[in-house]
């Protein structure tokens, strides 16, 4: 059971191993997407359509006899549970042999919840892991079978942070799956639990009155989207790249002053630093370089993004 990307690579670990025979794969429902909004299938669908595996797409679980029915019919001995994005009923949870086990991207009792990826780079922590887990009705609540640490690099961000805890949780599902029978599950320390929420659109608006580190890490972690706009001119304006810089004697200039243009980029005024933008993209045009986009829109040294 998944849906995204990062779930796609561990059904890819599970189809190639034959340890294990998968009988049936569940994901979310077809969703519009784009400007047309042209339904599209999710990720792991398509990759599942495939190799020829079952797939279903159910609206809702809870109360869905239907389908509660089908995975009776299948017996499966576990249920793997990958990014899914919905909250499993009971009657889910108390079919297979060994239960619902689920790939989490945190390091349970931490990041409990749907954005733990995006959170933790948005917080600046230097390091995360995978928490392989037996789940329960809570939310990411249940009891760890294994978990492992991996740091975060200062040039990750949601790409390739995600790449890298979508191999390390295929590994250690596969070591979770071969000695299911003999792993002593660990109950969480709910004391120490912090959540973190889906993403809201909103939250890739630039404040510049936040610092340039703490801009840099919402760039990181909300590259694949919302990403991160800021307003010039009363339009939006996409930051499609952008990096930490340094100038000296800023004490009185206003956050989000542009304080200079070179090669590489506009230089923007934050607090208590510089953040460089090196691709922009306003509202209605195209991404371009920011040579690019001096040139274009005629932006200037001492203009003010809002």
């Amino acid at each position: 059971m998944g849906t995204p990307e990062f779930a796609v690579d561990i059904l890819q670990k599970l189809i190639g191993n034959p340890l294990f025979s998968i009988k049936l794969v569940v994901t979310q429902p077809d969703k519009p997407v784009g400007r047309k909004q042209i339904l599209t299938p999710p990720p792991v669908k398509e990759f599942a359509l495939k190799f020829n595996l079952n797939v279903i797409q159910p609206d809702r679980l809870k109360g869905n006899e239907e389908f509660f029915e089908v995975l009776k019919k299948i017996n499966p001995e576990v249920i793997v549970v990958v990014a899914y994005g919905k909250i499993l009923p009971k009657e889910v949870l108390q079919i297979p042999k060994y239960g619902c086990i689920n790939v989490h991207a945190s390091l349970l009792p931490e990041y409990r919840g749907a954005a733990p990826i995006q959170r933790v780079l948005m917080d600046g922590k230097n390091y995360t892991g995978i928490t392989i887990m037996k789940m329960d009705e809570g939310l990411d609540t249940g009891d760890i079978l294994l978990q492992e640490r991996i740091e975060i690099e200062q040039n990750d961000d949601v790409i390739t942070l995600s790449k890298k805890l979508s191999e390390l949780g295929a590994k250690l599902l596969i070591e979770t799956l071969k000695n299911i029978s003999n792993i002593v599950p660990v109950k969480q320390d709910s004391t120490k639990a912090t959540y973190a929420p889906p993403i809201d659109k909103k939250e890739g608006q630039i404040s510049w009155d936040m610092s340039a580190v703490q801009i840099y890490n919402r760039f990181r972690a909300l590259k694949i989207w919302p990403g991160i706009f800021t307003i010039y001119k009363g339009k939006l304006l996409k930051i499609h790249e952008m990096e930490i810089a340094k100038l000296d004697n800023l004490e009185n200039v206003q956050n989000g002053t542009i304080l200079g243009i070179n090669e590489t980029g506009i230089l923007v005024k934050v607090k208590g630093g510089v953040i460089k933008l090196k691709e922009l993209q306003l509202e209605g045009g195209r991404k371009m370089s920011a040579r690019d986009f001096v040139n274009g829109y005629k932006i200037k040294k001492g203009d003010i993004l809002s």
